[in-house]
């Protein structure tokens, strides 16, 4: 087959890509590698200390907070993914540990206001708050935990529902639909009822109506709290939002009839399953539904729930918990201990449908925000997996920013303004930091310069067998960091300039079908790494493992017209759809593998697989 013949025969089974890729077209996932012990670095010791300056001249009145101050009281603790000892009156112990002392948050602040007068009087990371709908996360993590399986209908499991009077098709309700807010039922039954503004609403111009109109439970001011019996019967009376999977609806009662489905299957209550999945194995000794303990209690000085019963619907809203527990399970998603697997954690973090934001995606349950402009320096999208919640007088929120392995956990108690401004604060002040130590993390680590074939008779000195002879193969490749990402800048082998020969392989093969060039080599990491192994460098056997990083190419694009709407799609990022697709001799073109020190992380070479290079080391060793 000749070569034409080849391309057109390739060119169905690849995508229309009238896109320009850039950096804002990468894959998702870290730029460079994450930032490693922050706690330590100079740049986050300073942007905590900004962040603590600014917090107390607000307190203190030299600068407008925009709430209440003097009712407000706050906790904010901020985590890394590395595993840090603390001392415990048993010695030390690690995160691991099924204590959950043993995580720490990287930095924490807190704030007692000056006129609580109930609750405690030292507020630690130890001390609870009601956290609302953070309470969401962890009832979908207690339904991962179940073993359920996620694309049954929930009637499997709540025969009540199977009514054929129903307003909703409950048969068509999965599990996964419940848990991913794409289920179409309401948020709130009864709880959405303002029955003690029934005057006002009257004095409004609504009509009159008997109390025979309501719902026979839930109503505050009314009557009392549903019965299972009565919650499910009144889920074959309501009305549906959307339909099932068709977009995000958010709903707490979604979480309600997820635990009434596990509880079924396992026999326990939320409590019972709060202790059995979360609790116990994760040392969580605050976390509960509410009420709380008092004694470690903040209680606002105005309006608030603590103390409340919230009976069946404390899946989607009543738990009560502490920064000291939220430190804990937000540092089990980082470090991927959470679950049994990797994949359990990236999978959860997902987004699984999208909302009418280019910013804004749904999970179960995150809310996932694309932040565009938090790293002016550097500019790309941000992805922050993060979910808030509220009850009267608390504010909470949680944030996993996994591009650099980091968390955020946030409670407030008082007024319900100040939690967005804290939080837009910590995004504001510590996630350029972050990123910015990640880049010089990735400079001193080695991951830019020059690696060239180590020395004759070292271990790494590349051959290349051919039928005639064994020759010595020359290798110059040069890897750099521009304002954006990592570049492979140079490949030479033999002298050959690689790069511009695949640019001519691209013109025959990808180039006869899309009207793209590449122009810039991009390099991102993703999470493969191989096990730990030795080798020989130089005479030394040195422990290493091998970590994949894969090349996206800057994309320009060819051609000319002027036809009206020139351009209109090139903000659809499909070259994605490119990864691994060219190869030589089983090796995928676009993967570049660097070798680190086990021990150290510091990079010691660099393999080109597809061109059996060998490991070729860093320039400055000779």
């Amino acid at each position: 087959m000749g070569l034409i013949s080849v391309v057109r025969f390739l060119a169905p089974y690849l995508p229309l890509l009238p896109v320009e890729a850039s950096l804002g077209c990468r894959p998702p996932g870290p730029v460079v590698p994450r930032p490693r012990d922050i706690s330590r670095h100079a740049l986050f010791t300073q942007a905590t200390n900004k962040l603590r300056d600014a917090l107390e001249s607000v307190l203190v009145g030299d600068l407008e907070a925009g709430w209440a101050v003097e009712n407000t009281s706050f906790s904010i603790g901020l985590h890394d993914s590395e595993t840090r000892i603390l001392p415990g009156p048993l010695g030390a112990f690690s995160v691991s540990s099924a204590l959950g002392d043993a995580t720490v948050p990287v930095w924490e602040y807190h704030h007692l206001a000056p006129t609580n007068t109930n609750g405690t009087k030292d507020l630690t990371r130890h001390s609870q708050y009601l956290v609302g709908s953070v309470s969401k996360v962890i009832s979908d993590y207690i339904l991962l935990r179940s073993g359920l399986d996620l694309d049954e209908s929930v009637v499997v499991f709540l025969p009540e529902l199977a009514s054929a009077e129903s307003l909703i098709a409950w048969n068509d309700v999965t599990l996964r639909h419940l848990a991913n807010q794409v289920a179409g039922i309401p948020p709130n039954y009864g709880f959405s009822e303002y029955y003690y503004l029934k005057d006002y609403f009257e004095s409004l111009g609504f009509p009159h109506i008997d109390d025979e109109a309501y719902a026979p439970c839930g109503i505050t001011g009314l009557n009392s709290g549903c019965t299972r019996e009565q919650f499910l019967k009144g889920m074959v009376e309501i009305h549906p939002v959307a339909r099932p999977a068709e977009r995000p609806v958010y709903s707490n009662i979604a979480f309600t009839l997820l635990m009434y489905a596990v509880g079924g299957q396992t026999g326990r209550n939320y409590s019972e399953l709060l202790k059995t999945y979360v609790s116990i194995p994760l040392g969580l000794t605050n976390t509960v539904v509410s009420p709380g303990d008092d004694s470690k209690a903040v209680i606002p000085p105005v309006d608030n729930s603590w103390g409340s019963n919230y009976g069946d619907n404390a899946p989607g809203g009543g738990l009560v918990s502490s920064l000291s527990d939220l430190s804990v399970f937000i540092h089990g998603i980082l470090d991927r201990s959470i679950f049994d697997s990797d994949t359990a954690v990236h999978e959860w973090l997902k987004p699984t449908s999208s909302t009418g934001s280019l910013y804004s995606l749904v999970g179960a349950p995150w809310e996932i925000f694309r932040a565009q402009n938090l790293t002016p320096d550097h500019p790309h999208v941000v992805d922050i997996y993060a979910k808030g919640g509220s009850a009267y007088g608390y504010q909470a929120q949680i944030a996993v920013v996994d591009e650099y392995g980091a968390g955020i956990v946030l409670l407030t108690a008082g007024s319900t303004l100040a939690s967005s401004f804290i939080y837009d604060a910590i995004l504001n002040m510590i996630v350029p930091t972050l990123d910015e130590i990640a880049r010089i993390q990735a400079i001193e680590g080695g991951y830019a310069g020059t690696f060239v074939v180590g020395p004759v008779g070292s271990s790494t000195a590349s051959s290349l067998a051919t039928n005639r002879e064994s020759e010595r193969v020359t290798f110059n490749v040069t890897v750099t960091q521009d304002k954006d990402s990592l570049v492979l800048q140079c490949i030479e082998r033999n002298g050959t300039d690689i790069l511009a020969s695949f640019q001519e392989i691209w013109s025959v093969t990808i180039g006869g079908f899309l009207a793209l060039t590449p122009l810039k080599a991009r390099m991102f990491p993703i999470d493969i790494r191989g096990k730990d192994s030795t080798t020989m460098l130089d005479g030394d056997e040195r422990n290493i493992l091998r970590q994949d990083w894969r090349i996206e190419w800057d994309l320009a694009p060819n051609g000319h017209t002027d036809l009206p709407g020139a351009g209109l799609s090139a903000g659809n990022c499909l070259a994605w759809t490119l990864t691994d697709w060219m190869y030589y001799g089983s090796d995928p073109i676009d993967r570049i593998v660097f070798v680190l020190d086990a021990g150290s992380g510091e990079v010691i070479g660099l393999e080109i697989p597809y061109l059996r290079s060998g490991i070729l080391q860093p320039a400055k060793v000779f």
